[in-house]
């Protein structure tokens, strides 16, 4: 924790919780800290504070005690309590585990992240062999409770593995006496009732899919090698596995907005409501893997994402009068600023969750630190299954430099107001400036977290009716 002492404050028995502050409207200051307390003051208040006064008015001391920015001997415990709780992740061990069962895909989107082979390609894929070590790996975790998330490429051009996976992990994770669930990541287009009814007796619970919007927006974004759409089969299994199966699945569908998708700020939220999904996360492009070859085709700059963000926002704030339907940066943002809890959004948390809440598997059993590090080489490589424990791995050197630098103590984000509620990635940040050490100042992905972390305080600060819609959000399972 990081306190800020002064004499006079001390004198009157109380001293200041380190904070940032920002203006925040006409006479509004917005003040922050890192235990995640934040209070609104005027410029009077704000005047009392800086000069370090607050005792002078009882009303406001109460008020800034009570949210921990001014710290008495009785109330520095529940300050420490809320550092506590916000950081808790640190000290429950990797419980993601996400299990790459083949590099080979039947689509070629034009954004991909990883490095797709060809459907034929089965060099690429995972053995049973070495998925049972993988398994072995995953159940010396500390935590009781374990998820293994099926990827790819496409995961089910090598189905046998997933069904090998999940039968050796339910049976051996009886004998160790841990809670093991399973999740699935499929584009859905190589989805069949066989596969379907598998799943959902062997407690594949989480299914997720990608739907960018409508047809004419999905189709461009996401194609198969042919270069046909892909919106046809993938609704198709949407809307089946919605109806017929509803009650074994949580099925979510994630959005990649890209420059096709800007005109259709309204349609898009629209269509994942039409399709009956409880909710949208509005997620931007990242310059990586395929879209860093086309940017000029395909991105945009971080103030065009901002004005989609907000008209859309605003639509799905509409399409509530109908029932309830979330906007997912609202919902992780908001359990950040109203309940100070973290939602565990591995590259939204500070320090991020790579290497320490969730763990990457190749086909060859080696280890990496998060999903997008697995096609750099040894760069973020931790490990082997076979070769090394799960101790090693996650105080492994690159793990602890992560940490350091997602903690953004070293970087400009100290001294940003949006700070305890925003998480930097340092694999997204090695991919697009060569350093895990980022150059911030004017950062695409730094100016749309800042940016959509303020809309979401001024919903929740200037307007009751929305602070109780997110808050309501906040109560329905993540997507």
């Amino acid at each position: 924790m990081v306190l800020t002492f002064f004499p006079k404050t001390v004198e009157e028995g109380y001293t200041l919780n380190f904070y940032r502050s920002t203006k925040f409207g006409e006479n509004k200051n917005l003040i922050t800290t890192d235990n995640g307390s934040w209070v609104l003051l005027n410029d009077e208040e704000f005047s009392l504070l800086r000069s370090f006064r607050v005792h002078e008015d009882a009303s406001l001391f109460s008020i800034l005690k009570e949210e921990g920015i001014v710290l008495t001997k009785d109330s520095i415990e529940k300050v420490v309590d809320d550092y506590r709780q916000r950081f808790n992740f640190l000290f429950l061990g990797p419980s993601l585990h996400i299990v790459v069962l083949t590099f080979r895909c039947n689509s070629r989107c034009v954004y991909c992240h990883s490095v797709p082979k060809l459907p034929d390609e089965k060099k690429f894929d995972l053995d049973e062999d070495t998925a049972k070590s993988i398994v072995d790996f995953i159940l010396t975790s500390p935590s009781d409770s374990l998820i293994i998330e099926f990827q790819g490429g496409e995961p089910l051009l090598n189905f046998d593995v997933i069904k090998s996976i999940i039968e050796y992990a339910t049976e051996q994770s009886k004998i160790k006496k841990k809670k093991v669930v399973f999740s699935l990541v499929s584009n859905l287009t190589l989805m069949d009732e066989e596969i379907l009814k598998f799943l959902m007796r062997n407690n594949v619970i989480g299914l997720s899919t990608s739907l960018d919007g409508p047809k004419e927006v999905h189709d461009k974004n996401r194609k198969y090698i042919n270069d046909s759409g892909t919106y046809d089969n993938v609704v198709y299994w949407i809307k089946r596995i919605k109806t017929e199966f509803k009650q074994y699945f949580s099925l979510n569908a994630l959005t990649t907005i890209t420059k096709y998708s800007l005109p259709y700020a309204n349609e898009i939220p629209q269509e994942l409501f039409d399709l009956g999904f409880s909710g949208i996360w509005l997620r931007f492009l990242n310059n990586l893997g395929f879209a860093h070859n086309i940017w000029g085709k395909i991105g945009y700059t971080s103030q065009d994402f901002l004005s989609f963000y907000k008209k859309s926002l605003e639509h799905i704030l509409k399409l509530n009068e109908k029932r309830y339907f979330a906007e997912m940066w609202a919902v992780y943002i908001g359990k950040k600023i109203l309940q100070k809890k973290d939602p565990m959004l591995v590259d939204f948390q500070s320090p991020c969750g790579a290497g320490i809440g969730q763990l990457v598997y190749d086909h060859k059993g080696d280890i990496f630190t998060c999903d997008e590090a697995k096609i750099l080489g040894d760069t973020f490589k931790l490990g082997n299954v076979r070769e090394n424990t799960l101790k090693e791995v996650i105080n492994h050197p690159t793990v602890v430099s992560m940490m350091n630098i997602s903690s953004k103590f070293p970087l400009i984000c100290d001294s940003c107001v949006w700070s305890p509620y925003c998480g930097v990635c340092p694999v997204n940040f090695y991919m697009t400036q060569e350093n895990i050490v980022p150059k911030l100042s004017g950062e695409f992905r730094c100016n749309i977290l800042g940016e959509i972390i303020k809309t979401i305080f001024q919903k929740i600060i200037f307007s009751e009716n929305d602070r109780k819609l997110i808050s309501k959000w906040m109560e329905m399972p993540l997507i």
